[in-house]
């Protein structure tokens, strides 16, 4: 059955659960730290913040079991081809069970290596080691929901993720309350706590999608045959996707965490502020991304109908409100930002740090919108070459930015060329985007012969 034309309305609907959903991402985090605060000292804040970082890698790097599931399920969605929906289903889940038990598996070799890397006081060491050690065993469940959300915000099953979210988030504060201040498990605790909370998110998920599926009439007949399932051509469209998925994932860290290091030559004020604002940006960068989830769902539906207008309407309608809640944030971190920093900040010259580059940081939801839109319509095309190409790309013209207005400059070339890394994710992949359209371009039918 043919879904009706996208609306405003669709797209609100559909991105106000993915914008709760996001916002439980970081309570949890938040949550970790507190309780340590109350409970703990400083080597376990920091052992937490190690192995936070190391985990981090693999968690953040694996990520395109998220976003290729759902350009891969929505195409299939777009095309009525349920069979190969729930194909798509099964192979990402079964990648992400092979990734998550080698990540469980090499456990201790990731941690000794990275601890190694990192080089902090033995006892934060032995406190991050507790912390990984236990949060390993969450991997196959971490990256088994990122197949699972994946494929229900492909489906545009957007209430479905907030709840598996939701369940993650409590479940992780309830444990962090009981292993840490009423067990004294310390960081080992919040490692427990979090991996449990991701095995109980995929049992959620696991229900959530089997329940998508016998709404839609159950699992149809041969969705299971192996020759099918390992199909070379889906197989390579699968790896090559999430291939290149994760090179441009690590363009961006390398980004981001080049921001953090520039800021840190500009000295610890600098550096504190810049930190700061930076979780500013997060926060909405993760309301923004409820635009671009949905984005990412309607143009891979647009690729699956093979319909350039839809691809333009689903740009359209998911980039106008994109827009719109950038310039609102833009007014409210200019209007509010220097009481909220000021609260929350106790350092004066930190403080004042923040304060100063504040305006910069206003700019940044409404340079990132724009760059997050073009991004969930690439992911939900499965273009990972682009995508891919336009992250490198992104990277290069940034760090060039960066050797130019640093040194001149101080932290306002800091700042700017931050600003320069959002213009060129969103110019690269502009300009790729006519090549987008030329895919869904009907093929010109033959002339007939004229007589001589």
């Amino acid at each position: 059955m043919t879904r009706p034309a996208l609306t405003r309305m669709d797209v609100l609907n559909r991105a106000w659960p993915l914008v709760f959903a996001n916002a439980t991402v970081p309570l949890a985090g938040v949550t970790d730290t507190f309780v340590l605060g109350v409970a703990g000292d400083a080597s376990d804040l920091g052992g937490v913040a190690l192995g936070a970082a190391i985990f981090n890698i693999f968690y953040w790097s694996f990520y395109f079991l998220r976003m290729g599931t759902t350009g891969l399920a929505a195409q299939a969605d777009g095309a009525e081809d349920r069979v190969e929906l729930q194909r798509v289903l099964i192979r990402a889940v079964a990648l992400a069970a092979i990734l998550g038990l080698l990540v469980f598996a090499l456990r201790d070799v990731i941690a000794a290596g990275g601890f190694a890397i990192l080089q902090g006081e033995a006892a934060v060491n032995d406190k991050g080691e507790a912390y990984f050690s236990a949060r390993a065993w969450g991997a196959p469940a971490a990256f088994g929901v990122f197949a699972l959300t994946g494929w229900l915000i492909g489906m545009g099953r957007t209430k479905a993720t907030l709840a598996i979210h939701a369940l993650f988030s409590g479940v992780n504060i309830g444990l962090d309350f009981w292993f840490v201040l009423g067990l004294g498990m310390g960081p080992g605790g919040v490692g427990a706590a979090t991996a449990i909370a991701e095995w109980t998110a995929l049992i959620a998920g696991l229900g959530f999608v089997l329940y998508a599926i016998r709404q839609g009439g159950g699992w149809e007949a041969g969705v299971s045959d192996r020759r099918a399932l390992l199909d070379a051509n889906a197989m390579r469209a699968l790896f090559d996707v999430n291939f290149n998925l994760m090179i441009r994932t690590w363009c961006l860290i390398l980004g981001f965490t080049w921001f953090v290091n520039a800021g840190a030559r500009q000295g610890t004020f600098a550096l504190a502020g810049n930190h700061v604002l930076l979780q500013v940006i997060t926060l909405w960068a993760f309301v923004l991304d409820a635009f671009a989830y949905v984005a990412e769902a309607e143009a891979g539906r647009a690729f699956g109908r093979k319909s350039c207008e839809a691809l333009r309407r689903a740009l359209r309608l998911t980039a106008e409100p994109a827009l719109a809640a950038g310039a609102i944030f833009a007014v409210v971190t200019i209007l509010f930002g220097p009481a909220a920093l000021t609260a929350i900040i106790s350092d004066p010259q930190a403080r004042e740090a923040a304060i100063a580059f504040l305006p910069y940081c206003a700019v940044v939801p409404i340079l990132g919108a724009p760059a997050w839109i073009l991004d969930g319509v690439f992911i939900g095309a499965t273009r990972g070459a682009m995508l891919r190409n336009a992250g490198i790309a992104a990277v290069l013209v940034y760090l060039a930015a960066d050797f130019l207005l640093s040194p001149p400059l101080g932290n306002h070339g800091v700042w700017l060329a931050f600003l320069v890394f959002y213009i060129g994710r969103a110019g690269a992949l502009a300009a790729y985007y006519p090549a987008l359209e030329r895919r869904l371009a009907p093929s010109p039918s033959p002339q007939p012969l004229q007589p001589s």
